[in-house]
């Protein structure tokens, strides 16, 4: 009894709400998942236990749609980032792990209201795309979510401004914020920000996020380039305005 102790809350029952909406996110969009999360994780727990659950449950959940991603990731596209995202996030746990609780939650608020401008004004990257930009953008992105698990935006928005199909801008994003996931949560346990009650927590929440994630998946399946494009800009902007304002 005293080992679910942890989900036998009121905390823990919104924490599931939370879950079913990350996952729907992540499945059909392949990001957003982590802005919708971590915020409100970090206000009913703590910081690190949000970036923790957040970056730990798609670990376990996205297993069923890697193979689906696997043929269309652009290699090297991901590879800069993923190799900016190795030094980086470490580095970003680092300071998550030794930071004021009071100050991560407020960067996590300008990150989150970050990603809602941008996707009001509509901004998307227009610069050069090559290895020098890649790594740029997986040095933010990594840095971001190792110290306030909210890289998303950036990977996302460096992503979606390529002219790619929806499918390889959706495997792109997924697969290199599941890696950069790995990077966050592995320095966290080694730094003691992973206790028995997260572990509960984040083995309890994969099925409402796995089962979310695959409704989330099959739907971006039957959905053509224009709209995912269209929906996933709209869910980002409004998953940004409501976490902020929360």
């Amino acid at each position: 009894m005293e080992l679910i102790a942890p989900l036998l809350t009121f905390d823990f029952a919104l924490a599931v709400v939370l879950a079913l909406a990350g996952g729907f996110m992540f499945g059909f969009a392949g990001f957003g998942g982590g802005l919708i999360m971590t915020p409100l994780l970090a206000i009913i727990y703590w910081p690190t236990e949000g970036v923790v659950i957040a970056n730990a449950i798609p670990l376990f959940a996205a297993w069923q749609v890697l193979p689906t991603i696997r043929p269309h990731i652009r290699w090297r596209e991901v590879g800069p980032m993923v190799i900016a995202a190795i030094i980086v996030s470490p580095i970003g746990a680092y300071f998550l792990l030794v930071g004021d609780p009071d100050v991560i939650r407020r960067v996590m608020g300008i990150v989150v209201l970050f990603a809602a401008i941008s996707m009001l004004l509509g901004w998307t990257y227009k610069g050069p795309r090559n290895r020098l930009t890649g790594f740029l953008a997986g040095i933010v992105g990594g840095g971001m979510n190792g110290y306030v698990g909210l890289g998303g935006p950036f990977v996302s928005l460096y992503f979606l401004s390529a002219q790619a199909s929806s499918q390889i801008q959706r495997a792109n994003i997924l697969f290199s914020m599941l890696l950069i996931g790995v990077l966050v949560v592995v320095p966290l346990a080694i730094g003691g920000a992973v206790g028995l009650d997260t572990i509960v927590r984040c083995v309890a929440l994969i099925l409402p996020y796995g089962a979310a994630l695959w409704v989330g998946a099959r739907l971006f399946s039957r959905t053509k380039d224009q709209t995912y494009r269209r929906v996933a800009l709209i869910l980002l902007m409004a998953v940004g305005v409501s976490a902020t304002f929360l």
